[in-house]
This record gives C-alpha cells, sequence and structure tokens, in this order.
C-alpha cells in the first residue's frame, strides 16, 4: 500500500484480503518500505509474514519486487526510429493519369474522370 507525498513514495507491506478494494482496509501491518532512502529501507515481520503464508496468503508481485524475488520481465521492444518510418519507394503511390488534349474540351468526359468514371478504351 503506497503512502506518503507526491514523488516521495512510502509503502506499507500489508495482508489483505483479494475481495476488498486495493486501498481499502488491511487485516495486518506485516512491514514497510522506503525507497528513497539509501540503501532502501526494509523492515518486515518475517514470522508473521510466514504465518499468513501458511494461511493460504498469496504474495503479490510487488512485494516480491522489494524482496527480490521477482521473475524476469521481458524485455521492451525496441523504438521505432526515423530510418523504419521512411516509406520505401517501391511502395509509393503513382499520380493518376493526366487527360489528352482533346478530353480538355470535353467537360462532360473530365467531370466523369474527376469522379472515377470512365469509358473503357478499345486499343
Amino acid at each position: 500500500m503506497r503512502i506518503g507525498a507526491k514523488k516521495r513514495p512510502f509503502y506499507r507491506v500489508v495482508a489483505v484480503d483479494e475481495r476488498n478494494k486495493r486501498t481499502g482496509g488491511y487485516l495486518e501491518l506485516l512491514g514497510t518500505y522506503n525507497p528513497i532512502s539509501n540503501p532502501h529501507e526494509i523492515n518486515l515481520k518475517q514470522d508473521r509474514i510466514d504465518e499468513w503464508f501458511k494461511k493460504g496468503a498469496q504474495p503479490s508481485d510487488g512485494f516480491l519486487r522489494i524482496i527480490g524475488k521477482a521473475p524476469q520481465r521481458l524485455p521492451r521492444k525496441p523504438k521505432k526510429t526515423a530510418v523504419n518510418l521512411q516509406v520505401p519507394k517501391s511502395t509509393e503511390q503513382k499520380p493518376l493519369a493526366t487527360n489528352t488534349q482533346s478530353d480538355e474540351n470535353n467537360p462532360e468526359k473530365e467531370q466523369d474522370q474527376k469522379i472515377g468514371l470512365s469509358e473503357p478504351s478499345l486499343e
């Protein structure tokens, strides 16, 4: 359970019923952890912790991190760089074909091409 001021964390190691809210009441205070001090200050009531484990309590990930028994996390994916974000030239779209001179005099043909309609050519 985190207590302390902004950017000055201080943690209580507590036994909590899993059905209660995360920041709700706790069953028993089992110790404290101060990450600000150098070295980190960890005070635990080991006999009480062992008794809770015998009753079937499950340690949280945060508790395991404090005591140094947490499983290793997977490494983060590398960030994308500007080189990776550039679009290859082969996938760039080609510009649309321009109208021929004979089509310039025909406004109806121009309108059809603007909306994507064109007559099939017989070539």
